[in-house]
């Protein structure tokens, strides 16, 4: 069996690497390059990528990453992990969704440019990686405030679409969303070249402090590695799950300080019409100024802002799911 080669660095069977995927130079005199660790089986198998942090505040993922890589034997696994901890190292500097030096979504330039704007030329380099995948994992994880707890299946027909919607059944969160493309992202890029990408929204605030959530998403990472013969094992999944087709997206009404009134207890449980979510007041009048509402009957919240924090007009609130669109997800025929 050939050692796994990435960047001039090369991984024997049976053991761990890092290699940088190099961007470019800063002008403080830094090399920008993405990290990436190699578990390089010590048998053939398949190659999995996950991938971390694309948006600058989603550290939740980067700590799956972290306990992922902990927990994998290179001598007992078949193939090969990419892991990709932090997919804009520009982005976690400021802890920002978009990369701060062009201001651009890294997550909607991909497959990038070499010779584009900073975060084109991130893209470029992550992209290089998708060709040599069996199958990408890409963990988007919440922020300090927000937590967020879903997967999200790319609607489309082909056979992409049936591999897409297997595995992110075997991931085995209990709901999830199929929804359109958004252009530029990791997954369009990956659904071009026909390898199967699939989004777990899962982490965040409150889900911090809960091992019971990392646990998941761990263990949704090890049921893809078990489907494709990557290691021994049982895949795992929750007694049932769901996939719904309409959802919102809520943001904060008006400026001030936002007030919770939901927690973990309601995160994918159904809420009536109207319950009352989150409220905002001003922090100088000390009046309510804003007040978030259930927009349906069997609302189901797939993102929270689950903190007491100082909110601009616009800020993200609420992702809703509606549970009147939810069906079984179910393993196709």
């Amino acid at each position: 069996m050939d050692p796994f080669k990435l960047e001039g660095v090369s991984v024997a069977p049976g053991t761990t690497g890092m290699a940088n995927l190099q961007v470019g130079r800063l002008s403080s005199g830094h090399d920008l390059a993405i990290p990436v660790h190699v578990v390089h089986g010590s048998r053939p198998g398949k190659t999995l990528m996950v991938v971390a942090a694309i948006h600058g505040e989603e550290i939740y993922a980067t700590k799956v990453i972290k306990d992922l890589l902990a927990a994998t034997d290179p001598k007992s696994l078949s193939g090969t992990l990419l892991l990709v901890p932090v997919g804009n190292p520009l982005s976690l500097e400021q802890e920002t969704r978009n990369t701060p030096f062009d201001m651009l979504n890294m997550n909607r330039v991909f497959p990038g440019k070499k010779d584009g704007w900073i975060s084109e030329r991130l893209a470029a380099a992550l992209a290089d990686l998708v060709p040599r995948c069996t199958a990408v994992i890409h963990i988007d994880g919440g922020s300090v405030e927000r937590l967020i707890h879903y997967i999200y299946i790319k609607e489309s027909q082909d056979e992409w679409a049936k591999q897409t919607y297997e595995l992110s059944r075997l991931f085995g969160l209990k709901v999830a969303y199929r929804g359109p493309f958004f252009e530029g992202s990791l997954t369009a890029y990956a659904a071009q070249l026909g390898v199967p990408c699939i989004v777990p929204e899962i982490g965040g605030s409150l889900l911090m402090q809960n091992g019971e959530y990392m646990q998941e998403a761990l263990r949704g990472v090890r049921n893809i590695m078990v489907h494709y013969g990557m290691v021994a094992g049982e895949i795992v999944l929750p007694d049932s799950q769901v996939v719904m087709t309409r959802r919102t997206l809520i943001r904060i009404p008006t400026g001030g300080i936002f007030v919770p009134n939901v927690g973990l207890a309601e995160l994918n449980v159904p809420l009536a019409k109207d319950t009352v979510l989150g409220t905002i007041f001003d922090p100088y009048t000390l009046e309510e100024t804003g007040r978030i509402l259930a927009p349906w009957d069997d609302a189901i919240i797939f993102q929270m802002r689950a903190l007491m924090s100082a909110v601009q007009p616009g800020d993200y609130a609420y992702i809703i799911g509606d549970g009147q669109s939810a069906v079984p997800l179910k393993q196709l025929a």
